[in-house]
């Protein structure tokens, strides 16, 4: 599949909260300013930020060309003028910041829905798998989940991201609605695949989070920006 006629193969997610006093206007206008610097550094192919209000947490997801340009930007964006408002705004306790290869032969986009369908509600997950765990049979098991998910009414698509260097996966998951969601989960936790995939998650590493996509005035960060994604698995 690809983006934009560019394709993706890593990308950068940063979890964050903001500092005390800095609103979400505020924290808006900074990430559109830094938007406009990431659009130019080499390899950058998308942009989607999420929000989780229950927990004050933000989330940005950047898809880049490959690992090098990924990693190179993360270094030029900490001295970017364009970037110090953001990066002001951010409580530095609350900052996590992880680089990943995409496996997007793992996720699954939905045979009902099209693509730039509106996503009122993204599912964020981020574990390891226990030692010993074998990836092989891991990505089997992703993949007849994909399957699962792209049959739902309410699912849009599924991408999955790895990191070998640390062995932490990452799973965005997006839905028309949170109701989607939880009529999606009712569905498959009993599942075999669902079943399998748990046998194998080292739990306590697992954190599941709701959130939802954000727009940037007349630039819509998430969503449709992947109506040149190929439909299919």
């Amino acid at each position: 599949m690809q983006l934009n006629n560019q394709s993706t193969t890593a990308a950068e997610f940063v979890s964050c909260r903001l500092k005390a006093g800095v609103d979400r206007e505020e924290f808006l206008r900074h990430v559109r300013a830094s938007q406009s610097s990431l659009k130019q550094y080499p390899g950058y192919v998308s942009r989607e930020l999420y929000h989780d209000a229950h927990q004050g947490t933000w989330f940005d997801l950047v898809r880049w060309a490959d690992m090098k340009s990924a990693e190179q930007a993360a270094e030029k964006f900490m001295d970017d003028p364009r970037a110090a408002g953001l990066i002001g705004c951010l409580d530095p306790a609350g900052l996590a910041m992880h680089h990943y290869d995409w496996r997007e032969e793992l996720g699954a986009v939905s045979a009902r829905n099209p693509i730039d369908t509106a996503s009122g509600c993204v599912e964020i997950l981020q574990y390891r798998l226990l030692a010993g765990a074998g990836l092989p049979q891991y990505e089997d098991v992703l993949r007849e989940m994909s399957g699962t998910l792209r049959t739902h009414a309410g699912f849009i698509r599924r991408e999955v991201y790895y990191s070998a260097k640390t062995g932490q996966w990452l799973e965005t998951i997006f839905y028309r609605d949170r109701a989607s969601a939880d009529a999606m989960f009712g569905e498959i936790k009993d599942a075999p695949c669902m079943k399998a995939c748990m046998e194998m998650l080292d739990e306590p590493t697992l954190t599941m989070t709701f959130a939802v996509p954000v727009a940037l005035g007349g630039e819509v960060v998430s969503g449709p920006a992947w109506s040149g994604l190929a439909q299919g698995s």
